[in-house]
């Protein structure tokens, strides 16, 4: 399908009736108000760019590991979304990540989707904004798994300390709470 042709398509659907030429208008005119990109896309874009990354992540024995790779962030669909690419040295080989993060203007939450070439299943999660800190992002969302294909809850933060430095941190879910098993700090090289 061309792109003018999905385009005509998403106007056809959010018209509520070609009847009432007032409310489709209104309604074209808050789809056009919802598409643009906000503050809060301003402040993923700054996650584009080269990193470097340090991964420590901490097994359910207490035990830590440090991994290093790379993460390249590329700003996506006028700059709605970043797409970020990790490749990581890991103790059971290479990884390759590819996580798309976003801000949904309509429901006003961040989104992020995780996939990996470990797996063949998307992990998501969203969260609202906070006021009092808005260079950071709190997700929430299920971790789908082999070890639990139902999901589980798990939590994913991400602070933006100005461009140059991030900090992301993975909660998962052990005995019913949410405990800190992956932390990454990301610079600029």
């Amino acid at each position: 399908m061309s792109r003018s042709a999905a385009w005509s398509l998403s106007l056809v659907l959010l018209a509520p009736s070609a009847q009432d030429p007032g409310q489709q208008a209104a309604v074209l005119q808050r789809a056009a108000e919802l598409a643009r990109p906000v503050a809060q896309h301003a402040l993923l874009a700054r996650l584009v760019g080269n990193w470097q990354v340090e991964v420590v992540t901490r097994d359910r024995d207490g035990r830590e590991r440090t991994e290093r790779g790379t993460i390249e962030g590329t700003a996506q669909l006028g700059g709605r979304y970043v797409e970020l690419h990790h490749r990581w040295s890991t103790a059971g080989g290479p990884l390759e990540g590819l996580q798309v993060l976003g801000y949904h203007t309509l429901h006003q939450l961040y989104t992020s989707s995780w996939r990996d070439d470990r797996s063949t299943w998307a992990v998501d999660c969203s969260g609202v904004p906070d006021a009092a800190a808005p260079d950071r992002l709190v997700l929430n969302g299920a971790l789908v798994d082999a070890r639990d294909p139902a999901g589980r809850a798990f939590r994913f933060e991400l602070e933006l300390d100005g461009d140059t430095r991030v900090t992301a941190r993975v909660f998962d879910t052990e005995a019913g709470a949410l405990v800190l098993r992956q932390t990454q700090r990301w610079t600029r090289p």
